[in-house]
């Protein structure tokens, strides 16, 4: 069985737009499609929306450029809103709905109000990382 993966809007900018290099093995096994990473619409209008403000200005065609070139890498799944935590920010709750529906798994994130969740979502078989060094299992 293969990794689950929840990746939040930070992490997509330095796959997708930064190309940092504390992504790189991310994004190699995300290419070789060695871990199963869950996605959904409301996850990505985030992302291209965040795209569209300054100091990233892509215009509609690179934004829809970049799903086309890697919708491909992600399992589409819209969740069911059911979990027993929320998050503080109620922008990041998206994230807990989906990682907790695919739970053992792993949320990948920067986002503060994320990490702080992580004793709470370990409860539920979620692990929450800064960086995937492909070690940790959920």
């Amino acid at each position: 069985m293969k990794p689950k993966v929840i990746l939040d809007t930070n992490i997509l900018l330095d796959l997708f737009y930064f190309k940092d290099e504390s992504v790189e093995y991310l994004y190699k096994c995300l290419k070789n499609l060695e871990i199963d990473a869950y996605t959904c619409e409301s996850i990505w209008e985030e992302f291209e929306e965040v795209l569209t403000r300054k100091p990233f200005l892509k215009s509609q065609d690179q934004i829809n450029q970049l799903r086309i070139d890697h919708q491909d890498l992600f399992i589409w799944k819209a969740p069911k809103e059911k979990a027993p935590y929320k998050c503080q920010d109620s922008d990041d709750q998206i994230f807990v709905y989906l990682a907790v529906e695919h739970a053992p798994c792993t949320i990948i994130s920067k986002d503060n109000h994320l990490l702080k969740m992580s004793k709470k979502l370990s409860t539920l078989g979620v692990v929450t990382l800064k960086v995937y060094s492909g070690v940790e299992k959920a």
